[in-house]
């Protein structure tokens, strides 16, 4: 969600009740999310044009995509994505609740919006365990949706879990290599390892995924340009897969287009392009571009061991510099064991909260700690 205080010509929305969208919706969608972007230093518009709803397809979901109308077009839009997960080390129905975007201004009609939608989807699913991200600079968003208020009966409850940074390693120096764990790509025989590794670490997650039954091999045929080409897997002395990582571009599904440099983000453009030109790097895109990116999913490394991770990270460096891309993205814990791997990138670093959220009537204080299934890749 994104909102801005007397700087912004939101409208406010109607009293409608939410509803579920269809495909015709498509084009609405697309213009609500060109309409609304993320504001802040870098302001962003998520783009997902020409399909909206290419990016929910893909997944192994159920897609609860609520809207509400207005004079004029759709005013605001939120989501939620069911599949089967893991909570408390066992099989659950979980949901995550994401691209929330909205028109109109902090009214009282915000909250009515939401909590509408979040009881039907309650009611619909019978799911009442959730998560979700929220940007830790949007504090509009941070006190709409989390601050609990007396008027707010029907408010839904939201728990913080971890607060995380998503790390975008740019792709400038040439690549070097520091570490010596070997690092291939993955092979068919490969898989029941990284099936098993991916399972042994998701099963104990919050929210995990459920690469037991068959979550890998899905996206390895539904998701566009991912393949085992592009899955890195680490062994150890005796050809044990000891890590994973999968690079995957969501280009087809979903892109960031630039609308803004703000405040500091303007002298950051001005000195990294004049760098960029000089060593030969991409040059970040002008205002109405593009970033091209890459994410990395499947990342996970038996007993966190940092030597494994930086291997990783050493691999798809290697695997993505000098293609023209600009960085590829991971997220970390605040206070995850993986952070001294990143030494000696450049990076850019963007801080979240994530929550996880229960019905106002039914709230949880006691979540895994830990990891969880998010994805930034997806969000």
């Amino acid at each position: 969600m994104s909102t801005r205080r007397n700087s912004t010509n939101i409208e406010r929305v109607t009293d409608a009740a939410p509803r579920l969208a269809t495909p015709a919706d498509n084009a609405a969608l697309l213009d609500l999310f060109g309409a609304v972007p993320m504001h802040g230093a870098l302001a962003l518009a998520t783009r997902r044009d020409p399909d909206f709803f290419a990016l929910y397809r893909m997944q192994r979901v159920e897609p609860f995509v609520y809207v509400a109308d207005g004079e004029g077009g759709l005013k605001g839009m939120c989501a939620a994505l069911l599949r089967d997960g893991w909570l408390d080390g066992a099989p659950a129905r979980v949901g995550y609740l994401g691209d929330l975007r909205v028109r109109f201004d902090r009214s009282r009609a915000f909250a009515r919006f939401f909590g509408e939608y979040f009881e039907d989807l309650c009611r619909r699913t019978a799911c009442t365990r959730y998560y979700t991200s929220i940007l830790a600079s949007n504090q509009a968003a941070l006190r709409a949706l989390t601050r609990k208020r007396s008027e707010r009966t029907r408010q839904p409850h939201y728990e913080l879990l971890r607060p995380f940074t998503t790390v975008s390693i740019q792709l400038t120096f040439r690549p070097r290599r520091t570490t010596d764990v070997r690092v291939v790509s993955a092979r068919p025989d490969d898989v029941p390892a990284i099936v098993a590794r991916l399972d042994a670490d998701h099963r104990h997650r919050a929210f995990g995924y459920r690469f037991d039954e068959g979550e890998f091999e899905h996206r390895l045929v539904h998701w566009p340009g991912f393949d085992l080409d592009s899955t890195l897997v680490a062994k150890d002395a005796g050809g044990h897969v000891v890590g994973v990582a999968s690079v995957w571009n969501p280009q087809p599904v979903k892109r960031f287009e630039v609308r803004a440099y703000n405040g500091s983000m303007r002298w950051v453009k001005r000195g990294y392009d004049v760098a960029a030109t000089v060593m030969g790097w991409p040059r970040l895109p002008d205002a109405g571009q593009e970033f091209r990116s890459a994410a990395l999913t499947n990342l996970s490394v038996k007993d966190d061991d940092v030597r494994v991770v930086r291997a990783l990270l050493e691999a798809a460096y290697q695997r993505l510099h000098g293609t023209g891309l600009h960085f590829f993205s991971l997220d970390l814990g605040h206070e995850d064991p993986w952070w001294p791997a990143l030494r000696g990138f450049v990076t850019q670093r963007l801080d979240f909260a994530l929550y996880a959220v229960t019905p106002h009537g039914a709230p949880r204080t006691e979540w895994p700690k830990g990891r969880t299934g998010f994805e930034v890749a997806l969000a």
